[in-house]
């Protein structure tokens, strides 16, 4: 039996597709010998999100104090455990792939399916811009760890809140960098921790299967989508130092592709250049005000409400 969690907080809108498409490569999965048990944790939901499980039949149960603290309260036994999202679509083959990876290369910490975006809903250029981007990874050689969307892991370890208490503790206390939160982006540490430890040798790819999500599609969703991102690597840099040297030194590169790209991708890849530009500048002038002007802490995962919606039924194909 191979335990499946998927960490949910407030996601009745995308959950109930999520759970179809898990449920299809599930029982695609036992026609090929393996036998996949779903579970939902609920994170200190207060919307549908269980209704929408049990119409289904998948189990549940409940959690509090954030991703993390659900993510272990759904471990159950099992040569590994896979932990998917709640608001993406796994094709078919996937749990299958990633089974059939896991077990025919014991020496993997970790193998992961292929990601790619849906079809952008909003229409305009900056759509289209961070949809190119999504889905050619970026087109150049950049640092790809393993996708955190939906993945299998073998002796899955994330510091709880309380565990991360006496790091925390010596940290200074920052207005813009929220350090008592908690992890929130567990693929992170995940990725430099293993790395740091056993290489980038122990981080595979499934040759089948795909795992599809929602992009940002808008200025406004990008800004969110990048402070988070670069919140969450600072964050864990400040709280595992250790772990800096292993992120600066491996990585899977990539050969650069954008030259042989067509001219309508060449183009929306530097429209999608330029408003990174601008998230950058945005981020600086926000993390200088809420450290030197501001009273308040930083809101520090607010939400991308259109990645949240509009997840497609059908996957394409």
């Amino acid at each position: 039996m191979i335990p499946v969690t998927v960490a949910a907080k407030n996601e009745e809108r995308a959950l109930g597709p999520c759970l179809d498409a898990l449920l299809a490569s599930a029982r695609h999965a036992a026609q090929r010998g393996f036998r996949c048990e779903i579970e939902v944790v609920l994170d200190d939901c207060t919307d549908g999100t269980e209704a929408v499980a049990r119409a289904r039949g998948v189990a549940t149960r409940r959690s509090s104090g954030g991703k993390v603290e659900a993510q272990r309260a759904g471990l159950r036994s099992g040569p590994f455990q896979i932990f998917v999202d709640a608001d993406v679509l796994v094709t078919p083959p996937t749990l299958a792939a990633l089974a059939r990876t896991m077990l025919a290369r014991p020496e993997l910490a970790v193998a992961s399916p292929p990601r790619l975006p849906l079809p952008p809903v909003a229409r305009g250029r900056l759509a289209r811009a961070l949809h190119v981007y999504n889905r050619e990874r970026g087109f150049s050689s950049q640092r790809t760890w393993f996708n955190g969307k939906c993945f299998a892991i073998r002796g899955w370890d994330v510091p709880t809140r309380a565990e991360l208490a006496p790091r925390i503790a010596r940290l200074p206390r920052d207005r813009f960098y929220d350090y008592a939160a908690g992890m929130r982006v567990d693929d992170i540490y995940l990725s430099r921790r293993i790395v740091a430890e056993r290489g980038p040798q122990a981080l595979a790819e499934a040759a089948e299967g795909c795992v599809y999500f929602r992009a940002p599609e808008t200025l406004r969703g990008m800004y969110r989508y990048y402070r988070r991102m670069r919140m969450e690597l600072e964050r864990c840099s400040a709280l595992f130092p250790e772990l800096d040297a292993a992120h600066r030194r491996f990585g899977a590169r990539r050969p650069d592709r954008l030259a042989a790209a067509p001219l309508a991708d060449r183009i929306a890849y530097r429209e999608f250049q330029l408003a990174l530009a601008v998230c950058r500048v945005g981020y600086r002038l926000e993390r200088w005000y809420y450290r030197y002007l501001a009273r308040r802490t930083c809101p520090a995962w607010p939400p991308v409400e259109e990645t949240k919606c509009s997840l497609a039924t059908v996957i394409p194909g």
